[in-house]
This record gives structure tokens, C-alpha cells and sequence, in this order.
């Protein structure tokens, strides 16, 4: 029995060895370092990263073996300079039993003192990342890589507590800088039934902030993040199958003051207002996607933005399906409707992209003004795209990569492709522009829609500057596609916002006058080879236009200069040639008056990308801006078939009313003087025209009217009418006011006057019968009223009668009712032997001849003609 004594005591011995030897292992000084690789390779396996323990370590043994580490250390393995993080003191427990089975697992986590350094380098790389994949010395090379254990895992099965703890990110590529402190942070456990609780407390950027939370398992949880004025709620459901099947998350999101958000991601707190945002993020088999997305932001200034709809799978561009609304204005408070672009302003942009996989893109977008409104739908990208947000070191927020399609999808207006340096602020705005778009919308808004019949125009351009002042330079554009004219811009707008500092070159080429007019729908004009050249420039206020028109070997300059808008603001301008042909000056007015017609002309009802167009044509706007207007006309040499003239007037506007003249030209043997006047604060806009012309020659006047019978004399008119300036037809068919049409020498073929019959007499107007009649005179005081020409004693004398007419002509209805009485000259009180009615149709009118009234009788009983008699005057008004 002595060996069972012996071996007894010697199994005590051992025991009390191996428990000695324990215990001075685990709190020994002298084990120290053993203890601290141990934990070591603990914390390693746990966290997958290399831990460096510099100072004590005390292991307190017992059924659960209690850890307390201090002094640790977490280089980072990709970038050698940077420590990962810095630990004062952990402790943790472990199971005794799974510490010699060789299986680790820690509980009631502990960690004080913590300062965490999160960065991402120029290159992408993060801190908290492996390298190269090298080991550290220590580490055999045999080693399997490290494992760290979930996350969600850490957050379900443990009780963690974090105390002073401080992370900091930085990342070089988007900017983000968060400084995060916490001073107490709990995820406790609970008994194994009630749910696993999350608390915490301490700062953001310096803004104060709360956490907490609940996480039963595999059930719903709750979590909520408060600030000052930023309350964040996630609502989590897990699928079927839990958690690792898959969730969704429901985040809420109310932010009752901006400026504290930007303050937390440390933004410059350029704006004020309100915002909510909500968004689902639905998670399962290894798709994760975003639904149900409801934004709305309110500043204080009255603009807002809503996004809603589905940004669908992340990652895929083929799965996005947004509304946007951005408003720059409350709908209470829109600017209202403008004629003038001084006052345009941008009132809203509403986007809508519906992309579903598997099907082409939808989108669109509508941009209302106070002046237009500019609606594009169809197939293509979204009209909007932003990559590369960052934030810069002095808090700007920047976009590094903008795409802006403005127009129809698949042919856009407008691509603007740049960056935003400060996007809160509109600021350091940089991009390419390429503009191309049928030329004929350069003429009419309704020419962004249909056919191409005047080509395409397209270019390029530069934007650089801000929300106040964005300049336009290295314009570039012309015209493509068409051989009926060429175009070019090029030049620069110092502030394309306000469209002022200008600087323009214009050139325009035109074969063929009546072909570019006839493609434009417009009567054409004969006027050949055309050339225009044209500068537009400004500097500040002050305006300044020169324009040269060429045709053949006439030529005409233009110049305007607008000084001083601020004060009393006044054009100045003139007209010249050193030489213009008679027919070139013909052709440019008639080409001018038909190009007017695009402005006059009711836009059809063809749809058309630009909608309720309330701004006037640039023409008019000019007239009506308020500016005072003085333009000299100096046409020094004008060639005709007839010999030579020269023309010279004068156009002003004082206080919006407008007058021209007089104006005051010679040739062959005719002269026009005239002046024109118009009050532009009526919005009729009535043009008077005043003055007296002569000279001209009826037989010419026929020719050009192609009236093929024959007829001669000299015509002269005195006049002073008005009527709308709308179009020339509205002129006419408004048209009011006075006029004396006379001529004398004159003579008429016979078949002019065989009305109804009355040609078979011929010698009633001749006492021979001849093919030709004489006309000594003719005198017409005619009275107008909106377009009906009345006229009560209008006489034509020949050698033997005279001829009293009365009357009115409708301009507007084109009709005519005209008496007419033949009498012997000097023979007023006997009966006409064959008065004779027009009436009806103008073109057509009825004539029918009727029986002469009786003997006349005057009422005062005059019956004698004077000795000597006046021509042209009724005879029965000349008794005595």
C-alpha cells in the first residue's frame, strides 16, 4: 500500500504544481509576456487583425476566466504609418472549459479608452484593411488566415460596453471627416429572454447625440439616433428564415433644422429649412435594394425638393424608377407670367426616370419659367446624373462628375458635362456644353418640333462661374444639313444668367433669298445671293449692335448703341449705303416685312417641347422696354432704272412714343415725304402715317399691280390714316383717318369704262370715238374707318363730262357700293343720261345702269355756272 501512498502524494504534488504553475501564469509578473501573447492571439482570432498588447495583462482564473489587457495596440496592415487603433484597457470573460478545449469564445466584452483611426487614402486604400497579404514575424507561416467573428453576431451573443471611446474617418477621396466620441455605449444581453438592449451617448462632430435600441432575436428591432434636431428611427423585420435569410429595414428620418445636418458631416451651413427622408432596404438572397423612397426638403428661402419612387437594386443603374420635383418657388408665391427675358426666372424642373431591367429607359423632364415652359419625355438616360460627391477641406460639397441632358431624350438641346466645386452654394460651376438643335427653332419655339426644313445647328461651348454669374465663352455653332443658307456664331457671354457682357460674331450666307423664304413657309422675295455679318456686344448696360447686309453690289450697314440703362437709357443707331440698287432695297424691306410675319404668325397646334410661350419677340420687347430711340436713315446713293436718289430720315422713341420720318425721297420724276407716329403705351399699338406723295405715274402703278388695261397720269395724294400694326393686312383692313387722291394729264382706254355696256357709247366720255379717253383731272376726298373707304364727291373730268361718284368700300369684306352720275360739263341740273351702280363682290362687282333722276334743283335756287370754272369740283356746287 506504500506505492499507493506515494503515488497519491505525488499526484497532490503535481496537482498543487500544475495550480501553482496556473496561477503564477496567469498573474504572475513573470509570465507576462506568455500571458500577453495568448491574449494576443485571442483578440486576433476574434478580430482577424493583428493586436499588439504593451502593457499588463491580468488573468483572474476561475469557471469563467476574467481578462483585463491594457496598453493594446491595432497597427493597420495596409498602411505601415498609420495606427488602427489604441486601446487603454479591454476585459473580457471566457469559459475555462472552452479555454482548454481549444475553443474561444469571449463574453461581457469591455472596452475603455479607446481611439479608433479609420482612413481611406488618395488610392482608395483603407486603414482597416489587409495589405499584402504579409505576417507579421511573430506569426508562423503556416498559419491560416484570420477569421473574425460577424458582427451581428458580436452585437446578438454578447454584452459589450464601450467607454470614452473616439473613431475617427477620414476619407481622401469623398472628403468625409466624422469625429465620433462616445463616452458610455451598452449592447446588454438581457436573462435569455427579454430583448438585447443598445445604449449609448456622446458626440458627433461635436453634436451631441443619443442611441438606442432594441434586437430581440430573430424578431423585429428598433433603432433610433437622436440629435438636437435630427431624429433617425430604423425599423428592422427579418425574413422567414431570420436574420441570415434576409430583412428589410424601414429608415425614418426627421430633420427639423438642415443647418445642424450640414454641421454633423461637416458642410458649410449655407442653407436653412426642413427635410424627411424615408426608404426601405430590403435584403435576400444576396440582393440588396432600396424602395419606397420619400424625400422632401423645405428651405427657408421658399425652394423644396421631393424625390419619391424605387432606386431598386443598388449597384444596377437598370433599376431606378424616381419622380423629382424641385421648385424654386412656393406655388403661393410663383413670379408671374413675363413678356420681357429681364424678368425670366426659373420657377420649376420636375424629372421623372422609369428604368426596369431587361427594357429601355423612360424618362422625362419639365423646366417651367415665368416665360416658357420646356416639357422633353421619351427613351434615353435620366436627364440628371451626379457621381463623385465629395466633401472639400473647406466644407464645400463637391460634385466631381455632372451630366445634364436638357431636351428630348434621345436628341438632347443641351449636354453639359462639368463639375460643381460648391454645390450648396451654386458655386465654381466648370462644364462642356454641346448645344444641337433644328435650326428652325432659332426662329420660332415651335421649331423644336417636326421637320428639319432650315437644318440643324450645333456647337459647342465652355460654362464657367456661379449661380449669380455664369459665363459662356469658346462658343462655337453653325449650321449643318442644308444648302439653303450658313450660319455661324461664335463669341463669348460673360453672364449668360442676365445675358449681359456680350460679344457675338454672326455670319449668315444666302444663296437664294426665295428658297430660304419658301422653306420657311414665307411668300419668297427674289433677293439672290444674300450676306450677312453681324456683331452683338455689351458691357454692362451698355449695348452695341453693327450689322452689314450685301447683295450683289449693294450693300447696307447697320449700327445701334444702347447707352446707360440705368438711367435714362436712350438707342442711338443709324442706317447707311454708300451705294444700294432700287430693287435691293425693294427686296431687303419686302424680305424684312415677311420675316416679321414668323413673330405675328399664331403658333400651330403641333406639339411642341416648348409650352405657354408668354415672351414677346425680341423686336418687340426692344420697343417696349422703356428705352428712348434715335436712329438716323442716310442711303447716300440709291441706283435705279429711272436715274439716281439718295434717302434721309430719322426714327425716335421718347417716353414710348415712337416717330419716324420725315422721310422724304426723289425718283424719276416722284417724291414721297412722310412721318409715322405711335403711342407704345396702347397696346393696340396704332400706327399714324401722315404726309404727301406725287408724281408717280398710274400706268407704272397698273404695271405693278399686272393690270393689263391701259391707263396714264400723274398722281398725287395728301393722307393722314392709322390703323394696327399687327401685320399689313390688319393695316388695311383697320385702317381710319383721311385722304385726297388727285391726278391730272392722265387718260384711260375706253374698255376700262365698258361697264354693262356703256363702251358701246364711247363718245360719251370723248367727243370722238377713240380707243383712247383723256382724263383732265380727278379729285378723290376719301374718308376711312376701320378699313371702309367712304367717299361723297369724287369727280373724274374727261374733255366733255364730268363724272360724280358716292360711296363706301369694305376693305374687310371686299365689297363696293358705288353710285355713279356721267353729266355734260356745265350742264350740272340736267338729268344724267346713264348713271349706272357697282355693287357686291370688289373683284366681281354688279353693275347695273339705271334711270337718271330728274332735272336737279339747288335749294337756294343757284342755277348759273361762274365765268370761270373749277376743275374738278361738282358742278352743281359751283352754281350761283
Amino acid at each position: 500500500m506504500l506505492w499507493i501512498k506515494r503515488l497519491a502524494v505525488l499526484l497532490a504534488g503535481l496537482l498543487v504544481f500544475v495550480v501553482v504553475a496556473g496561477w503564477l501564469f496567469l498573474s504572475s509578473a513573470l509570465f507576462s509576456g506568455p500571458r500577453s501573447n495568448l491574449v494576443e492571439n485571442i483578440l486576433e482570432k476574434q478580430l482577424g487583425q493583428d493586436v499588439q498588447i504593451n502593457g499588463d495583462v491580468r488573468v483572474v482564473p476561475g469557471r469563467f476566466l476574467k481578462v483585463t489587457a491594457e496598453g493594446l495596440s491595432l497597427p493597420s496592415q495596409s498602411m505601415p504609418d498609420i495606427t488602427l487603433a489604441e486601446i487603454a484597457a479591454i476585459h473580457f470573460d471566457m469559459p475555462l472549459s472552452d479555454f482548454w478545449a481549444g475553443h474561444v469564445e469571449i463574453s461581457n466584452l469591455s472596452v475603455t479608452g479607446t481611439s479608433a483611426n479609420l482612413i481611406v487614402d488618395e488610392t482608395g486604400t483603407a486603414s482597416w484593411k489587409s495589405g499584402d497579404g504579409t505576417k507579421t514575424a511573430k506569426a508562423p507561416k503556416s498559419e491560416k488566415p484570420k477569421k473574425s467573428t460577424p458582427l451581428a453576431q458580436i452585437f446578438t451573443d454578447r454584452t459589450l460596453r464601450l467607454g470614452d471611446t473616439q473613431v475617427i474617418y477620414k476619407n481622401a477621396i469623398n472628403g468625409l471627416d466624422l469625429d465620433l466620441t462616445l463616452t458610455e455605449i451598452a449592447l446588454d444581453r438581457g436573462d435569455g429572454t427579454s430583448p438585447r438592449t443598445l445604449s449609448g451617448s456622446g458626440t458627433l462632430n461635436d453634436a451631441a447625440m443619443t442611441l438606442t435600441g432594441t434586437f430581440p432575436k430573430d424578431a423585429p428591432f428598433q433603432a433610433t439616433l437622436a440629435f438636437e434636431h435630427i431624429d433617425i428611427t430604423l425599423d428592422g423585420t427579418p425574413a422567414e428564415g431570420g436574420y441570415d435569410a434576409g430583412f428589410q429595414v424601414a429608415m425614418m428620418a426627421q430633420i427639423a433644422e438642415l443647418g445642424q445636418f450640414l454641421d454633423v458631416v461637416k458642410l458649410e451651413r449655407a442653407i436653412e429649412g426642413t427635410a424627411h427622408v424615408g426608404a426601405v432596404l430590403k435584403h435576400g438572397d444576396g440582393v440588396t435594394r432600396i424602395d419606397d423612397l420619400d424625400v422632401l426638403a423645405t428651405l427657408d428661402t421658399g425652394q423644396s425638393v421631393v424625390v419619391t419612387g424605387n432606386m431598386g437594386e443598388l449597384g444596377s443603374k437598370a433599376d431606378v424608377s424616381l419622380v423629382t420635383r424641385i421648385r424654386l418657388y412656393p406655388e403661393d408665391n410663383e413670379p408671374a407670367p413675363t413678356k420681357k427675358r429681364a424678368d425670366l426666372k426659373l420657377v420649376s424642373v420636375d424629372m421623372v426616370i422609369d428604368s426596369v431591367p431587361g427594357q429601355t429607359p423612360q424618362r422625362s423632364m419639365v423646366i417651367e419659367t415665368n416665360g416658357f415652359t420646356l416639357d422633353t419625355a421619351g427613351e434615353g438616360p435620366p436627364p440628371i446624373s451626379v457621381s463623385q460627391l465629395s466633401r472639400t477641406p473647406e466644407g464645400k460639397l463637391r460634385l466631381g462628375n455632372l451630366n445634364l441632358r436638357i431636351g428630348p431624350p434621345s436628341e438632347p438641346f443641351i449636354i453639359l458635362d462639368g463639375i460643381v466645386e460648391d454645390a450648396l452654394n451654386l458655386q465654381g460651376i466648370s462644364a462642356e456644353g454641346q448645344i444641337a438643335f433644328p435650326a428652325d427653332a432659332l426662329l420660332k419655339p415651335e421649331g423644336f418640333k417636326g421637320g428639319k426644313s432650315l437644318g440643324d445647328f450645333s456647337g459647342d461651348f465652355h460654362l464657367n462661374g456661379n449661380i449669380q454669374r455664369l459665363s459662356l465663352s469658346n462658343l462655337d455653332a453653325k449650321t449643318s444639313g442644308t444648302d439653303l443658307w450658313d450660319l455661324e456664331v461664335h463669341g463669348t457671354v460673360e453672364n449668360v444668367l442676365r445675358f449681359e457682357d456680350v460679344n457675338l460674331d454672326i455670319a449668315v450666307d444666302v444663296p437664294s433669298g426665295a428658297d430660304l423664304l419658301t422653306a420657311m413657309s414665307l411668300n419668297p422675295v427674289q433677293t439672290g445671293h444674300t450676306e450677312l455679318s453681324a456683331n452683338l456686344r455689351s458691357q454692362g448696360n451698355d449695348w452695341g449692335a453693327e450689322a452689314h447686309i450685301g447683295i450683289g453690289p449693294s450693300e447696307l450697314s447697320l449700327k445701334i448703341d444702347l447707352d446707360d440703362l440705368t438711367t435714362t437709357p436712350v438707342v442711338n443707331g443709324s442706317i447707311e449705303s454708300d451705294m444700294i440698287q432700287l430693287d435691293h432695297l425693294r427686296q431687303i424691306i419686302a424680305a424684312s416685312i415677311e420675316l416679321r410675319k414668323i413673330d405675328e404668325a399664331p403658333a400651330p397646334e403641333t406639339a411642341s417641347p416648348l409650352k405657354d410661350v408668354t415672351l414677346m419677340p425680341l423686336g418687340r420687347a426692344v420697343l417696349l422696354s422703356g428705352v428712348d430711340l434715335d436712329v438716323d436713315l442716310d442711303l447716300r446713293h440709291i441706283e435705279g432704272a429711272k436715274g439716281v436718289s439718295s434717302i434721309q430720315s430719322e426714327l425716335t422713341l421718347k417716353e414710348k412714343q415712337l416717330a419716324a420720318g420725315p422721310l422724304k425721297f426723289e425718283y424719276g420724276g416722284a417724291h414721297f415725304d412722310v412721318s409715322g407716329a405711335m403711342d407704345l403705351n396702347d397696346e393696340a399699338h396704332i400706327l399714324n402715317l401722315k404726309g404727301k406723295a406725287g408724281g408717280w405715274q398710274m400706268h407704272e402703278l397698273l404695271e405693278a399691280l399686272k393690270f393689263k388695261k391701259g391707263a396714264s397720269g400723274t398722281l398725287y395724294a395728301d393722307f393722314d390714316v392709322s390703323g394696327p400694326t399687327s401685320s399689313v393686312k390688319d393695316f388695311i383692313n383697320a385702317i381710319s383717318g383721311n385722304a385726297m387722291v388727285s391726278m391730272n394729264k392722265g387718260s384711260i382706254e375706253t374698255q376700262l369704262l365698258d361697264l354693262a355696256g356703256l363702251g358701246v357709247l364711247p363718245w360719251l366720255f370723248s367727243s370722238h370715238k377713240q380707243k383712247v379717253a383723256p382724263i383732265v383731272c380727278l379729285r378723290a376726298p376719301i374718308y376711312l374707318s376701320n378699313g371702309n373707304i367712304s367717299t361723297k364727291r369724287t369727280v373724274v373730268e374727261t374733255d366733255q363730262v364730268q363724272i360724280v361718284a358716292f360711296g363706301d368700300v369694305s376693305l374687310p369684306a371686299k365689297s363696293i357700293n358705288m353710285n355713279v352720275q356721267p353729266r355734260k360739263i356745265g350742264e350740272p341740273l340736267k338729268r344724267s343720261p346713264w348713271p349706272f351702280t357697282a355693287s357686291g363682290s370688289l373683284t366681281k362687282p354688279k353693275i347695273k345702269v339705271k334711270d337718271g333722276p330728274k332735272k336737279l334743283k339747288r335749294s337756294d335756287g343757284a342755277n348759273k355756272m361762274p365765268a370761270k370754272r373749277k376743275l374738278c369740283v361738282p358742278d352743281i356746287l359751283q352754281l350761283q
